[in-house]
């Protein structure tokens, strides 16, 4: 065909500059857009673990993966159905945390195989379609459990469920958007790498159309065959590409090609609709107070674990220190040296936390984001007239006292959960409420960081 040799020139250059895109803007974002997802669905499912209508992960996502795997997702059974939802919904966390943490998304190993595999794992609980009419069983059966609290008498937890699907409706619509550029250009990219192999006398000959075709189709086969062995095979790609330049309408066909592989300039931000800073600030502010009732959880269930700590040291003699002294004596004996890591040290750092004066300390902290969640008495009339700087301060040190406290309450879960595994004792542990904690605020310091970026008002 007249013109064909001009057309891969033309198709190459385009498909460089389409690669520089993605590669820069589009799979960087497709990171933290499964990223976000995952997250977001931790969250939604930590609630409905709360409420005891879902069972926790029992295999703790301690399983190796080379390979997305989708979990089954046929009828449920009659018995046993919520069991069985929770163990599918176990399975499904352990593949979005692999695809958030350790798969590989990158341009050379994002085939299309690979992203039809993302692209049916982000909607293996549909929701865009959640409801009873859904076609996944398993979606049906999530549906059920999600509406119960989405619907239900408690306030809060309708809201932070309501807040939650909104917003993984919009990353799942980011997602496929992301996913369709890439499926898109490799496809193109696929006939492309064909078509550099063939002879452009081929290309540019006239004849018979459907003669043409079929020897095309063959120099096609062959191509591939000798070149790019190994690689995966598509037919209709193969057919597609020889009615790119056989059809009738082929100029036409190979313009919208060039033109969908386009990069459209980045717009510069504009100033005008840029959201009010305060109302940033507040809805920082909103994050942050979600999590109060899984503080007064995490100290309840820490406080436990230590009565049994102590009981079971008690009834294996510890008592005798106890009540002569020694270490061990009451005095200390709410007190524990723990180890955390910090970003950028080389060694652990130690921390000694007396567990009364640090519960006190959270039951204050539950309190006072309590009030603010409600919208009611004295810190929410002081914030609603204070100056926006202040406003600021004020959501940084609410963020600096969730994160230490976040961190203690990880390091005593631990500890408590190692000395009563050797004491032969079964304990709780706060994991939920660590997740749902560190989900509220890394979602507020985006807002924080928002309001950084923000112009000024």
């Amino acid at each position: 065909m007249e013109g064909s040799p001009d057309y891969q020139g033309l198709l190459d250059a385009a498909l460089e500059k389409r690669r520089g895109w993605l590669e820069t803007v589009q799979i960087p974002k497709l990171k933290e857009l499964l990223s976000a997802f995952e997250s977001l669905f931790e969250g939604v499912v930590a609630m409905l673990i709360r409420k005891g209508l879902l069972r926790e992960d029992p295999y703790n996502y301690e399983q190796a993966f080379t390979d997305i795997t989708l979990p089954k997702d046929e009828t449920l059974p009659e018995f046993e159905n919520s069991d069985e939802v929770s163990y599918r919904l176990a399975a499904y966390r352990r593949q979005l945390r692999f695809v958030s943490t350790e798969y590989s998304i990158d341009l050379e190993s994002l085939g299309l195989g690979r992203l039809k595999k993302i692209s049916s794992l982000i909607s293996y609980i549909n929701w865009l379609e959640l409801g009873e009419s859904s076609k996944s069983p398993t979606t049906r059966a999530f549906s059920k459990a999600f509406m119960k609290v989405r619907m239900g008498q408690d306030t809060m937890a309708s809201q932070i469920l309501k807040d939650s699907e909104m917003q993984l409706v919009r990353t799942t619509h980011a997602i496929r958007a992301a996913l369709a550029d890439l499926i898109a250009y490799s496809r193109e990219s696929w006939k492309a790498g064909i078509r550099r192999f063939l002879s452009p006398s081929l290309l540019a000959s006239n004849g018979e159309t459907r003669v043409k075709k079929d020897e095309l189709l063959k120099e096609i086969r062959r191509a591939f065959a000798q070149k790019l062995a190994g690689k995966p095979w598509y037919p209709s790609l193969a057919e597609e590409m020889a009615d790119d330049e056989l059809a009738a309408d082929s100029a036409e066909r190979k313009q919208k090609i060039l033109a969908s592989l386009v990069v459209a300039e980045m717009e510069k931000p504009r100033t005008a609709v840029a959201q009010d800073g305060r109302s940033v600030l507040m809805e920082a502010v909103r994050l942050l107070s979600r999590p109060h009732e899984d503080l007064a959880t995490a100290i309840a269930v820490l406080e436990e674990n230590e009565r049994l700590l102590h009981d079971s040291r008690g009834a294996s003699g510890g008592w005798l220190k106890r009540i002569f002294g020694g270490p061990g004596t009451p005095a200390d004996d709410h007190s524990y040296k723990v180890q955390y890591a910090e970003p950028g040290a080389t060694t652990p750092k130690t921390e000694v936390i007396d567990l009364t004066a640090f519960s006190a300390e959270v039951a204050k902290k539950a309190s006072l984001l309590a009030s603010l969640m409600a919208g009611t008495g004295p810190a929410v009339r002081r914030l609603a007239s204070t100056a926006e700087e202040q406003l600021a301060t004020f959501v940084d040190k609410q963020l600096n006292d969730l994160l230490v406290i976040h961190r203690r309450l990880g390091c005593l879960n631990t500890m408590f959960q190692a000395r009563l595994v050797q004491e032969k004792k079964t304990a709780r542990g706060i994991k939920i409420e660590l997740l749902t904690l560190k989900n509220s605020i890394v979602k507020a310091n985006q807002r924080r960081h928002d309001y950084t970026g923000a112009p000024a008002s």
